[in-house]
C-alpha cells in the first residue's frame, strides 16, 4: 500500500522537475549587455559619489561647493536655498549602472545638446539629512558624465 502512494508522488515529482528544468535550456532573444561600463569609469563614478558623501559629512556648505564644482555642463545648479542646512548621502545600486547615451538633462540651457562624454545612469537611494538625522530618503536614478578622468553629475535640490 505504501508503494502505491509513492509511485504517484514520484511521478508527479519527476514531472514537476522536468517542467522546471526544461525552461533552463530555453533561448532568450536579444543581446547580452554584460560589461558595457568600463571598469575605469565605474571606479571614477564610485569615487565621485564617495567624495560627494565625504563633502556632506563636512556640512552643507562643503557639499554644495563640491556639487557646484562638479555640476555637468549645460544644467543649472539648484538655488542656494536647496542646501541651506541639508546634506545628501548617496548610495548607488552598482549592478544597475549602464550607459544612457541618448539622455540629456531635463532642465538645460537653451541650445544645449547631449552632454559631452560617456553618460551613465544608475539606481540610487539618496538620504536627505539635517545634521546626523535623516529627514527622508528618495529612490530613483542618477546620471553621471565621464569625460576623460573627470566625473560630473546633476545636483538635486535637497529641500
Amino acid at each position: 500500500m505504501a508503494l502505491v502512494r509513492r509511485v504517484p508522488a514520484l511521478a508527479v515529482g519527476t514531472l514537476l522537475a522536468a517542467v522546471v528544468l526544461g525552461g533552463c535550456g530555453a533561448v532568450v532573444p536579444g543581446t547580452a549587455r554584460v560589461g558595457l561600463v568600463p571598469s575605469s569609469d565605474r571606479v571614477l563614478i564610485d569615487s565621485y559619489v564617495a567624495s560627494a558623501n565625504h563633502a556632506g559629512d563636512a556640512g552643507p556648505a562643503a557639499q554644495a561647493a563640491f556639487l557646484r564644482a562638479t555640476q555637468a555642463e549645460g544644467a543649472p545648479f539648484p538655488p542656494d536655498r536647496c542646501f541651506t542646512d541639508l546634506t545628501l548621502q548617496t548610495d548607488l545600486v552598482g549592478r544597475t549602472l549602464r550607459p544612457d547615451p541618448g539622455w540629456r538633462p531635463p532642465e538645460t540651457a537653451p541650445g544645449t545638446g547631449r552632454p559631452p562624454g560617456a553618460v551613465y545612469v544608475v539606481a540610487a537611494a539618496v538620504s536627505v539629512r539635517r545634521g546626523p538625522a535623516e529627514i527622508r530618503e528618495d529612490v530613483g536614478s542618477k546620471h553621471f558624465v565621464v569625460r576623460g578622468d573627470r566625473v560630473t553629475g546633476y545636483a538635486p535640490c535637497a529641500d
